[in-house]
């Protein structure tokens, strides 16, 4: 595996994959909600970036289906990309979907604030980044504001 920067679109398809084998609507439609529609996949940039993540070892094909005429790719998250999925205080990208409360809101601005101190942050991106993790639902909106932090 190469060790790239990790883009966010590309997190917020490894997000998808850990809920399960998904084909490239379905992935586009996922990363769509879990960002809470502000990002938008192109056919194009989704296949450029599997095909970036199977050469990685982060993505596989899980299975491949004949529909009509048309041929359906069903990708899966590999071990390898497990590991690099985004990750806030609790490892809250694990399941995309799931609701956050309160704790998990202040578990992720006290972080933020660390990262902040630790001087990794900027103010203002403390600042845009604790709205979003302060405003998030689910766990893949909560991901967005710290996906790329350690």
């Amino acid at each position: 595996m190469t060790t790239r920067a990790m883009h966010q679109a590309t997190c917020l398809i490894l997000t998808v994959l850990a809920g399960g084998s998904r084909h490239g609507s379905q992935i586009i439609t996922g990363v769509h909600e879990i960002s809470g529609g502000r990002v938008r996949l192109c056919v194009g940039s989704l296949y450029t970036a599997l095909d970036r993540l199977r050469a990685d070892g982060l993505v596989g094909v899980d299975r491949e289906e004949i529909i009509g005429s048309r041929l359906r790719r069903y990708y899966r998250l590999c071990l390898a990309g497990a590991g690099q999925l985004p990750a806030g205080p609790d490892q809250l990208a694990a399941r995309p979907h799931l609701h956050v409360g309160d704790a998990d809101r202040d578990a992720a601005a006290a972080a933020l604030c660390e990262h902040f101190a630790q001087g990794r942050l900027t103010a203002d991106e403390l600042s845009a980044r604790l709205d979003a993790a302060l405003a998030a639902t689910t766990r893949g909106e909560m991901s967005l504001a710290t996906w790329d932090l350690p």
